[in-house]
């Protein structure tokens, strides 16, 4: 997982280092504490590594939010430095996936080409992404380590943050595309945001152009994710390519649950 934004200072022999992460109301959880507890032993670790002075520093404050939202969430004991640090990232972040785990490659296994019930009556306004989506504790702590607010995310904020969490590296592209790099695969990721007075349901048009990207950029997959309802053209495409899959409205919900449980 990469590391977030943050200032590091020491000050009368203490180390502090400040996130730029969104908290919620109610503060840091314990999950985002231990998450960012960890990142902050990582950037010490790297900082030595790299010849600053900081052997003998007893003391690490930690602090996370923005704005006028802001806490100190940690003092991290540095008394011993060379102790293993022993945080078990796998329980605190269910998302940090094995190696060799393939989620998209499980969930494609899974879902690929096999319709979902359509709603019986598809709303023609469709609340944002960050109203309508269930996160666990720890995809909300992960999120928010990334930058990433659950509570105002976009379409493009939670996708790219999952498959970040997820274990892959996104390059950017153009027209709201990225390359999706890990588990042994390059994935051509497109992302199609809801917006407000559009029409709710993905247009035709976006999965054509989405396959004809994948095609061009010689990608070994697809994946296009949506809050927008899905076309039922999306299955047939699914069924004619392995390859490809599509996370629309219906199955949002799924794709990020079996993220948490992964």
């Amino acid at each position: 997982m990469q590391t977030p934004d943050h200032a590091f200072h020491v000050v009368d022999n203490e180390i502090t280092i400040d996130f730029d992460v969104p908290l919620a109301a109610s503060g840091a959880d314990e999950v985002l504490t231990e998450l960012l507890s960890h990142h902050a032993l990582e950037i010490i670790r790297d900082r030595k590594d790299r010849g600053q002075p900081l052997e003998g520093i007893p003391v690490a404050r930690i602090s996370a939010g923005r704005g006028e939202r802001k806490a100190e969430i940690a003092v991290l004991d540095l008394d011993q430095p060379d102790s293993p640090i022993e945080i078990d990232l796998p329980e605190l972040v269910p998302v940090r996936l094995s190696a060799g785990y393939d989620l998209l490659a499980r969930y494609g296994e899974s879902t690929g080409g096999e319709s979902v019930p359509l709603a019986e009556r598809r709303a023609d306004e469709l609340p944002p992404v960050s109203e309508e989506v269930r996160l666990t504790a720890g995809l909300a702590a992960g999120l928010r380590s990334l930058g990433v607010d659950p509570e105002t995310m976009s379409m493009t904020d939670l996708a790219t943050g999952l498959l970040q969490l997820t274990g892959y590296t996104l390059n950017s592209r153009d027209n709201g595309s990225y390359m999706a790099i890990g588990h042994g695969a390059t994935t051509l990721v497109s992302v199609v945001a809801h917006e407000p007075g559009e029409h709710p349901e993905l247009a035709e048009a976006a999965v054509d152009s989405f396959l004809i990207a994948k095609a061009s950029a010689r990608a070994d997959r697809g994946l296009l994710l949506t809050d927008k309802y899905g076309p039922y053209m999306i299955y047939r495409k699914e069924r004619a390519d392995s390859d490809v899959l599509f996370v629309v409205r219906e199955r949002l919900q799924a794709f990020v649950d079996a993220i948490a449980v992964s």
